[in-house]
């Protein structure tokens, strides 16, 4: 896990380096003050050319009464033409799904946006690819008092308690897991409403090879940073801070309800 956490500091670093050598050409042609970026979902942004980098931390909130869990996203998008990007995520989330499962859940994606830009708002649609990985951790609680042999044994015994165990956490892990591969389209938009506030709306449906469809709704607010940080300012093309709350269904899996995402993040466009 540490390994991922450099990689992040390191990605970062290039990017303000890179930022740092793109906006001195455009500050000695007096272009700074044209630059309009435009907040999109995910901890994005569109600004027609270069790269982005968002990051951001939250919680996840299973439909079924599973315990919440901690989540953390990064995502890095390059712009191959003002109307075509290309981007990569990783997500993770982390904790007790109930008192007898620890989860640590990764999902890696990868996919192109195409973008249809206007003055402030930006409309794009675009395809993705993405693989998941599940581990769980099972415990147990170990009873103290060993004047009583049930007591000491009763999770060794009872095989009806692991069959109710292995049940819930399918039914937890389906909450938020789609195993394996999967492909599907995205469909968004953000748009500035102030100089120093924007909106985004995101949406998501996924299929996986197993047969399940996954539908992803994500509306969420931003602010932006760099119209009041003078570093940002001088060196970035865009930087927002960003909350965004998300919902996602299962379809063909025969479960209700929704389960839902809360993100505190941050973008910086170079």
């Amino acid at each position: 896990m540490h390994y991922l956490f450099l990689l992040i500091a390191l990605v970062f670093g290039l990017s303000t380096a890179y930022a740092e050598d793109s906006v001195d050409s455009l500050a000695s042609e007096d272009k700074l003050s044209e630059i309009v970026s435009v907040p999109l979902p995910g901890q994005a942004s569109y600004n027609g050319v270069g790269v982005t980098f968002g990051m951001g931390f939250g919680m996840f909130v299973p439909a079924h009464d599973c315990d919440c869990m901690g989540s953390w996203q990064v995502q890095m998008e390059y712009f191959y033409q003002h109307w075509l990007s290309g981007y990569g995520a990783v997500r993770f989330y982390g904790g007790n799904l109930d008192s007898d499962v620890m989860v640590m859940y990764q999902r890696y994606s990868t996919g192109v946006r195409f973008h249809l830009p206007f003055n402030s708002l930006d409309v794009f649609m675009g395809t993705l690819v993405g693989f998941e990985n599940t581990s769980f951790t099972e415990f147990r609680k170990q009873v103290s008092n060993k004047s009583s042999t049930k007591k000491n044994h009763w999770w060794k015994k009872s095989s009806l308690a692991q069959l109710d165990s292995s049940e819930s956490d399918e039914l937890c892990e389906q909450s938020f897991s789609l195993t394996g591969f999967s492909a599907g389209l995205t469909l968004g938009a953000g748009y500035n409403i102030s100089r120093l506030f924007g909106v985004t709306l995101g949406s998501q449906l996924e299929y996986n090879f197993r047969k399940d469809f996954l539908l992803s709704l994500v509306p969420g607010v931003a602010f932006n940073l760099r119209e009041v940080w003078p570093w940002a300012t001088r060196t970035l093309r865009s930087s927002w801070i960003s909350f965004e709350v998300g919902g996602q269904r299962y379809m063909n899996r025969h479960k209700d309800g929704w389960s839902n995402t809360f993100f505190l993040g941050v973008q910086f466009g170079a």
